[in-house]
């Protein structure tokens, strides 16, 4: 069928369709070589951003280890004493030092002692089945509507024939709207107020009942460094600061605005804190952090039955602190709050009080910075053999995209294996890769400018090329000899960073980054970052105007088919009134 007609009926017994076909064939041609064109392109796009991939990856995360002083200057540092853990940058100098642990530091630390109490009904849970808060607060309770009704008569102070709950006043009930209780917790530099509605406490349609996990997860979400725990297994709670040191507190506050009993509120948060049965924890030992009798002095713990716990009052703030650490490193003393001091690129890790001072001995850590060399060796190897690959491999002749026709034919493995060859060698001899293997090598085997003495190049460290593709070999004995020379032989030839960031005046890892991102830089301007065309480069433009070009040449081909297809039509009209003027005379 054609565009304006149906072919056949003049009994011509021309093949309109084939015709068209073959009419169209050098149109067709030429559109499928621009195609192929533009297919070639976007295979060599995808090869340069792998390429690009490799540099990068390479840059960033292999070649930054080979700049780093702790790696090529590598030092160990030990000491005579079990109270002290050292470890030495490449910047702490090689000597003995002399260190005393005066005082450790330590955490503000409140930590729970027995089982919390729990009410149901008036009796106590001692299965401890239970997880609510509301049955370590309240010792019975009746809802009505949004109300608690029919408690009893409550007093606002606690007594010990209440237990450590709240009973509810009679008449018109509570609220379930009502903040149930409330304190304000703080970290010694933040606070937050820790609150809960009987809502809350008892749920609603919507929400359950707050459970212990709950109370954990609301304190440690306020943003403070202060965190609760909660010990499933012996029901127990505790408080602690992230941070060491006595500026990170704990500071808990109940307000008493109302009166000098306190709200309901207030009594319900109280109760629930002395419940908790906390003690501070300092070294290892327990406190009431209560002074009853005045004297300066904290009351005594009783450790059998923890009978005397630490009690939360109202109206008041009570406060708990953690404790600084004194390390004194050659006769000067560091304050610390989490036992650690860095002093002249070593660190100092106090695991316990020293009786008499510590000798630290810094040396120079030969072995790593010899397995770093040679590491280096391998890496840079490695690279050079991929970019070589890429640059070596030759095209395979006969092979060229596929036309859509020619896809049609084949099957889906057939095309894989097609293309797999035609994407071959397409940067073989590629003068943009060309100049990258050229720059890197150049790198590696240039001295280092403005490097005085012996060591000032790869070279006189024992690094040297083979072959003619630039493969480096490591004399060991060489390295060892420079090391033992001149122990910044190895940092300096690989990590001198000059001060204008000169580049002769690099070491070569230096080097080499600065050549990687000028690689980087100049694929980018070749054949942009991304598989996105729309981005500014040369390949980029040249495949926009390729799409464009196609484009175009796909409309003038759909008209020069019409225009084919018309003639066509023409004719087959004419041949059919031709037709029948001579079946018209035959039959006279």
């Amino acid at each position: 069928m054609g565009v304006n007609g149906i072919y056949g009926l003049s009994g011509s017994g021309l093949d309109i369709e084939s015709m068209v076909k073959v009419g169209m064939m050098s149109k067709q041609n030429e559109y499928d070589k621009m195609a192929q064109k533009y297919t070639k392109n976007e295979w060599v796009k995808a090869e340069y951003l792998e390429l690009n991939s490799t540099i990068k990856t390479f840059n960033l995360s292999t070649l930054s280890q080979y700049k780093m002083s702790s790696n090529m200057n590598a030092k160990s540092a030990e000491t005579n004493s079990s109270a002290i853990k050292v470890t030495a940058n490449g910047s702490a100098p090689v000597m003995s030092h002399k260190v005393e642990v005066t005082s450790l530091s330590s955490n503000a630390y409140l930590i729970g002692t027995h089982s919390l109490s729990r009410y149901t009904d008036g009796a106590k849970d001692s299965e401890n089945t239970s997880i609510e808060l509301k049955d370590v607060l309240f010792k019975s309770y009746t809802i009505s509507g949004d109300k608690i009704v029919n408690g009893s008569v409550a007093d606002a102070e606690l007594t010990s024939t209440k237990g450590l709950y709240t009973e509810f006043a009679t008449g018109d009930g509570v609220s379930l709207d009502e903040t149930a209780f409330a304190f304000t917790l703080s970290d010694g530099k933040n606070s937050a107020e820790v609150s809960y509605t009987y809502n809350d406490l008892f749920g609603t349609d919507e929400n359950s009942a707050a459970t212990f996990n709950d109370f954990v997860s609301k304190i440690n979400g306020l943003g403070l460094n202060v965190r609760a725990t909660y010990d499933s297994i012996n029901d127990r709670f505790s408080f602690y600061n992230t941070e060491g040191g006595a500026e990170n507190t704990i500071k808990i506050s109940i307000s008493s605005l109302s009166s000098a009993a306190g709200s309901r509120s207030e009594v319900v948060a109280k109760n629930f804190l002395n419940n908790l049965g906390l003690y501070q924890s300092i070294d290892g030992e327990l406190s009431t952090n209560v002074d009853a009798n005045g004297d300066g002095t904290t009351d005594a713990v009783d450790t059998e039955n923890y009978s005397n716990p630490i009690q939360f009052p109202l109206g008041k703030t009570t406060e708990f602190t953690g404790k600084s650490g004194k390390i004194v490193v050659d006769g000067v003393k560091y304050e610390t709050t989490d036992n650690k001091v860095t002093v002249g690129g070593i660190t100092y890790s106090a695991l316990e009080k020293t009786s008499t001072a510590a000798t630290v001995t810094v040396s120079q850590d030969t072995d790593t910075i010899i397995d770093k060399v040679k590491s280096f060796v391998e890496d840079y190897n490695k690279l050079l053999s991929s970019l070589y690959e890429k640059y070596d491999e030759k095209p395979n002749t006969g092979y060229e995209p596929l036309t859509q026709a020619q896809k049609d034919a084949m099957t889906d493995e057939q095309i894989k294996k097609w293309e797999e060859k035609a994407q071959e060698g397409l940067l073989y001899h590629d003068s943009t890769l060309s100049k990258i293997i050229s720059k890197i090598r150049s790198a590696i085997s240039e001295p280092i400018e403005g490097l005085e003495g012996t060591y000032n190049s790869a070279y006189s460290i024992g690094i040297s090329t083979t072959g003619l593709k630039g493969q480096l070999t490591l004399d060991e004995d060489k390295l060892k000899a420079a090391l033992a020379a001149d122990s910044n032989a190895v940092y300096n030839v690989f990590a001198t960073l000059d001060s204008d960031d000169d580049y002769d005046s690099n070491g070569i890892a230096q080097r080499l980054s600065d050549v990687l991102n000028e690689a980087s830089k100049s694929i980018k301007e070749h054949a942009g970052s991304t598989t996105d065309i729309s981005e500014d480069s040369d390949l980029n433009t040249l495949l926009r105007q390729l799409q464009t070009k196609m484009s175009n040449f796909k409309k003038m081909m759909n008209s020069f088919e019409d225009a084919l297809y018309k003639k066509y039509d023409k004719m087959e009209t004419t041949l059919a009134k031709l037709g029948a003027q001579m079946n018209f005379l035959m039959a006279e």
